[in-house]
């Protein structure tokens, strides 16, 4: 095996389109199960369904919250380096739009600020109980609505989570800014979007050229420290649940992207996670804050990862019908995976399956809002 001597990352342009992408769900999906790597994340095909994907729906409007806290976070730093509160005003304002506006709603970020401020004036001597009123009123204001199928993510739930989210926050928890100037509109670490290049070159002299792409929930600075934050919903949070992230993946994959986006070594995150229904008892824990880090040898296993996943995609490019099927996860998340019915059929069925029963259904984290 030919092994890698060098990796460089830098911020995509548009003259680099035509690289392949990635992103950390299309490459667990690929490792998951080649083919429905391929099928879903590569070709962005699926089977047209009235069901609704209650867990993404739920995940997507917490994360909505999550931004609305790090926007309360925003304002409480900055009012307090005694920025001209105008000028506070209008750079918190233009990120409300946008974090929040939709093309249903474009005021939204004003109709949220509207509902809150009816409850409870901003005071930067008690950010958190605007953030918990504001939190509200961001899930009032959203696309989710409550399914009769589902008892555990209804609107009543995610509110409660919500409050529960807003008084765990740490309000020592800096939001990254680009530079100190907040009226040249400054980049900031809520919620962002990142595509990078990566330039890998091998011992035999080969080389591998790809972007990565993805959506940082936070970058933060705690005590001079660069901070990622990753936030998570989940039905249970066990130490299962915590330990996985020391290994996971997407916390090296969204360390690299920041430190590429802020010309700066970012080496820890922590795991934010949120229990959807929270417990009943009050012995079991509905929060949780995961602390992980990473060393150069977990970045270089991370690398070598990524070569041995994007070589099974373009060994399968195109072509769900010949790549291999890990049946062993057929039922991952204790339910059957939608596509067992094209897997089941032969050569034949499976190409009028692909070409008649199945629709394109884009995915890109770029053009998410918030999605868990």
């Amino acid at each position: 095996m030919s092994r890698i001597t060098s990796a460089n990352f830098r911020l995509a342009t548009p003259a680099d389109s035509f690289l392949p992408t990635y992103d950390n769900t299309k490459l667990v999906a690929l490792n998951t199960c080649p083919t429905w790597g391929i099928l879903r994340y590569q070709m962005h095909k699926t089977f047209s369904s009235n069901h609704r994907a209650m867990a993404l729906e739920a995940g997507s409007a917490m994360h909505e919250v999550f931004a609305w806290v790090r926007l309360c976070q925003l304002r409480f730093q900055l009012e307090h380096a005694n920025y001209d509160k105008r000028l506070v005003e209008d750079y918190i304002h233009e990120n409300g739009d946008r974090l929040f506006r939709t093309e249903d709603n474009i005021n939204r970020y004003s109709d949220i600020i509207r509902d809150a401020s009816a409850y409870q004036q901003w005071d930067n001597s008690d950010p958190n109980t605007f953030a918990r009123v504001g939190s509200l009123a961001v899930l009032e204001t959203g696309m989710f609505y409550d399914d009769p199928n589902d008892r555990r993510r209804t609107l009543a739930n995610l509110q409660e989570a919500a409050l529960v989210y807003c008084d765990r926050w740490r309000w020592d928890h800096t939001v990254w800014l680009r530079h100190r100037e907040i009226k040249d509109n400054p980049d900031n670490g809520i919620e962002r979007p990142f595509d990078i290049v990566t330039d890998l070159t091998f011992d035999d002299r080969d080389s591998m050229q790809f972007r990565l792409t993805g959506r940082i929930d936070g970058i933060h600075v705690v005590n001079g420290r660069v901070l990622l934050h990753e936030n998570k919903t989940a039905s249970r949070l066990n130490d299962a649940w915590s330990m996985s992230f020391h290994l996971n993946s997407q916390p090296t994959h969204y360390m690299v992207a920041a430190s590429t986006l802020i010309e700066k070594d970012v080496r820890h995150a922590e795991i934010l996670g949120l229990q959807i229904p929270q417990p009943r008892s009050s012995d079991v824990i509905g929060y949780v804050c995961e602390s992980v880090s990473r060393k150069s040898y977990h970045f270089e296993r991370w690398l070598n990862w990524l070569v041995h996943t994007i070589d099974i995609e373009q060994e399968y490019l195109n072509n769900p019908i010949d790549a291999p099927k890990y049946t062993h996860s057929c039922n991952r998340y204790f339910r059957p995976c939608s596509f067992i019915p094209f897997c089941d059929a032969d050569n034949d069925e499976q190409h009028k399956i692909i070409r008649d029963e199945m629709i394109v259904e884009e995915w890109s984290p770029l053009e998410l809002k918030a999605q868990d």
